[in-house]
């Protein structure tokens, strides 16, 4: 018994020496600086700041915060917060009863202090070397700095859930008041979502929020701050939330910010032992394009009620995002339809079908009989897809004609020909999975979103080379430790040569002189300089997607219910977003050549026989 009477002692005394060297050294050294990490900032391509989480500490100052809710914050997280230096024994030996005497518990005994210095200098890691780091940055604070510095830090830097840090933030999203006006309801709602953000918030379980709250009010009452009267009245009055959180979030370019928050969840970044140490994230934004397309949407969206939006613009060889809206009315609605969106792509499909043609021997000239047709399939069933307002030239049509006026029935005659896995294959090369083969597949029967859709715009316009659609260039923290960096893939998808032949084919919608049974769809919107493009139209979506060797444009507009659109002008928005879009983007006219494999031969184009007058499509060599 002695002897562990000595052992004892001697931790003790190794204990007192070990935290006398602690703070003695953290009083010698430089206080450290608060104003670090704790953030997540995005430069847009000129490496200029377009958004910035508001996460930095002392933002307000503790005069300027509701009495009840700094009594709620201390009491419920770090009751005798003003009475230790740092640490609190007693707390720490509860824990330790708590987590060797009653099995399957596990309770922490971490102070406002301990908090704050993890929040500002660490990650989460649950190293020792992680906890001892955080001690002897936890006794420099106290060693610097007095309790309510430490206290205002804590709640002006501390998570609350749904992307908020701070108070500040806290009290608008949840309230929409300021830190000074929050009612003891209200405060002790925010005092108790600190435990667990993600169960504890009202928006996500208002059951749990209340559960929780009650905790901080008993732990109130025990403070002699409240009576108990005044606990259970309060326990049973039901929060009145901010009706539009969202718009407690401003930013100038949402619908981008929230693109950029996706792909840095997808890389497994958004994360909050990264945004402790700062994150920083270089994008492919340009704001002057981003500004143009927001006019450009918000111009044709005028009094459209309902009708919902997607466009965005993306830099054709290097697959960067230079502008993205995922919607009319980000206030509205949140959901990014650009990113999010699961919708028909129409005839945008025919482009990649036609790839596949030209492959196997198609020419500008192929022709394909464009009348009533009902095919008999190898299951013995039978499918008639019809042409739009039930128009049909009733003779031989070129793959131009096709083309330009978007003929379902050539499209489907294609597709049978080639066979109806050859498109499934091609969507495979673009990580569209689980695509079942249907003659109807020709006409855009998939779906998906113009994000993803993109990708195959862009590979196409990078003639035949293929990199991942991205918003993201580069990810680093405050530090500079760089912890993702875009990398180029250049993979050589498509053949260079037949996507020439198909990016000078895809000129066809602009050319009246293709006006007969059915018009040109992109005659009555000229672009001036050279672009190739498609459109698409089923029942309740339109989109219209079109491209140079400098940009891709792509643009939907339809109902988030999938009600019909009924209105020409609605179906018609897309094209105009594209043609507004090509004249600011390309002021002189850039376009391809022909590689040394192809020839150019001028077409009429009604017969598709030679014409030294007609449209300029290119061949392939014999």
């Amino acid at each position: 018994m002695k002897t562990f009477i000595k052992w004892i002692q001697r931790i003790l005394i190794a204990f007192l020496v070990i935290m006398i060297i602690i703070y003695g050294s953290s009083y010698i050294m430089e206080k450290p600086n608060l104003g670090q990490g704790h953030y997540i900032k995005m430069y847009d391509q000129n490496h200029e700041v377009f958004y910035q989480t508001n996460q930095q500490s002392n933002d307000v100052e503790l005069k300027d915060v509701s009495k009840d809710f700094l009594a709620s914050i201390v009491a419920i997280e770090d009751h005798r917060f003003y009475s230790h230096r740092g640490f609190d024994p007693i707390g720490i030996l509860r824990a330790i009863k708590t987590n060797i005497i009653e099995q399957g518990k596990s309770e922490g005994a971490s102070t406002i202090s301990q908090q704050y210095a993890r929040l500002l200098f660490l990650t989460n890691e649950k190293t020792w070397s992680r906890k001892i780091k955080e001690a002897f940055l936890t006794t420099r604070l106290e060693a610097h700095y007095d309790k309510d510095t430490i206290l205002q830090g804590y709640i002006n830097t501390v998570y609350y859930g749904h992307g908020i840090y701070g108070i500040k933030n806290a009290a608008k999203y949840y309230f929409n008041k300021d830190p000074k006006d929050l009612d003891l309801n209200e405060a002790t709602m925010l005092a108790g979502v600190v435990n667990g953000p993600n169960y504890f918030s009202p928006f996500k379980n208002n059951k749990a929020a209340k559960k929780r709250q009650k905790l901080v009010l008993n732990q109130l009452v025990k403070e002699n701050y409240i009576t108990q009267k005044k606990a259970d009245e309060v326990s049973k009055t039901p929060f009145v939330l901010n009706k539009n959180p969202s718009r407690s979030l401003s930013t100038i370019y949402p619908y981008y910010k929230d693109a950029v928050i996706s792909e840095l969840k997808d890389l497994g970044l958004y994360k909050e032992n990264y945004i402790n140490q700062g994150l920083n994230i270089d994008t492919t934004l340009n704001q002057d394009v981003q500004e143009k397309l927001h006019t450009t949407v918000q111009d044709q969206m005028k009094d459209r009620n309902e009708l919902e939006v997607s466009s965005m613009v993306v830099k054709s060889q290097t697959a960067e995002v230079l502008a993205l809206i995922g919607g009319k009315n980000y206030n509205d609605s949140q959901f990014n339809r650009a990113t999010g969106a699961s919708r028909q792509i129409a005839s945008t499909m025919k482009p990649l079908l036609y790839y596949i043609a030209l492959e196997n021997g198609f020419t500008p000239t192929t022709k394909f009989k464009s009348e009533p047709t009902t095919f008999k399939l190898d299951n013995g069933e039978t499918y008639a897809p019809t042409n739009f307002n039930q128009k049909y030239a009733h003779k031989d049509v070129t793959l131009a004609q096709a083309i330009a006026v978007s003929d379902n029935i050539y499209a489907v005659k294609t597709h049978l020909f080639l066979g109806e896995q050859a498109l499934v294959n091609m969507l495979n090369q673009f990580q569209f999975s689980h695509v079942s083969p249907h003659p109807s597949l020709a006409l855009g029967t998939l779906n998906t979103n113009i994000y993803r859709l993109s990708s195959i715009y862009t590979t196409f316009a990078n003639e035949g080379t293929y990199n991942d659609i991205h918003i993201i260039k580069k990810v680093y923290t405050d530090d500079g430790t760089v912890l993702y960096e875009y990398k180029a893939k250049n993979q050589e998808l498509l053949n260079k040569d037949t996507c020439l032949i198909l990016n000078q084919l895809l000129t066809s919608p602009f050319h009246k002189e293709y006006n007969s049974y059915a018009s040109a769809t992109m005659a009555s919107y000229p672009v001036n300089t050279t672009f190739a493009v498609k459109t698409g139209t089923s029942p309740y979506d339109s989109l219209c997607a079109g491209y140079n060797p400098n940009y891709t444009i792509v643009s939907w507009t339809g109902y988030d219910d999938n009600r019909k659109l009924t209105m020409t002008l609605d179906k018609r928005i897309p094209k105009v977003i594209f043609q507004t879009m090509a004249n600011y983007l390309q002021k002189e006219e850039k376009w391809y050549k022909p590689s040394s494999k192809l020839k150019k031969i001028p077409t009429d184009p009604m017969t598709g026989n030679y014409n030294e007058n007609g449209i300029v499509y290119w061949y392939k060599n014999k």
